[in-house]
């Protein structure tokens, strides 16, 4: 874990947003991506990772895409509430949140109704989620220094594609608590 001190955003980084492509191997292509990004996306000068908020989990990849997928489900639990037939709970699961389709349904937020976000995902749709879920995250971030780190943790072609999505209504504070929901029924979830 040292070396995610060394060379914090070329660690974070999903490989898709480095010059090659490719994910980090060594020391020296470390700071070679090191140098690519902060020359290629100065929003990083004004942010170091060791700064960033709570509301950002430090957290392995596929675990912050999850956390978008949960986000975007708690985003539209009104309609996943009807959600009943056991072929379309599976392709959920699968899909979206392995074992969280009924803590989505009974949450509060259920009763809400959905929140407005155009183009809607699809519901059971991987990535559809995690890109929504990501615009959701994004909105949620107070300080925009910061909103680059989290589509950065992601694969770039996700950032581009949570950039589609329009979310209405929503204040920064409202997302901030749709967040802490969704990191909330991630961490209380068994394993």
């Amino acid at each position: 874990m040292k070396h995610a001190y060394t060379c914090a955003p070329a660690y974070w980084a999903h490989h898709s947003w480095l010059e090659h492509g490719q994910p980090i191997r060594d020391e020296r292509r470390a700071r070679h991506a090191h140098a690519f990004l902060f020359g290629h996306y100065p929003q990083l000068i004004q942010v170091a990772l060791a700064d960033v908020p709570p509301s950002l989990p430090i957290w392995p990849r596929p675990a912050c895409a999850r956390l978008c997928r949960i986000v975007a489900a708690l985003a539209f639990a009104s309609s996943l509430r009807r959600v009943v037939a056991a072929s379309s709970r599976a392709e959920f699961a699968i899909g979206v949140a392995p074992r969280l389709l009924g803590a989505i349904q009974r949450h509060p937020r259920a009763a809400l109704g959905d929140l407005k976000v155009e183009p809607a995902p699809s519901l059971f749709s991987r990535r559809d989620m995690t890109a929504a879920g990501l615009a959701l995250a994004l909105a949620a971030v107070a300080d925009s220094r910061y909103a680059f780190w989290w589509s950065l943790r992601l694969p770039r072609e996700m950032a581009q594609a949570a950039e589609r999505y329009r979310v209405h209504d929503l204040s920064a504070a409202a997302a901030r608590e749709l967040v802490a929901d969704a990191r909330r029924l991630m961490e209380a979830e068994p394993c």
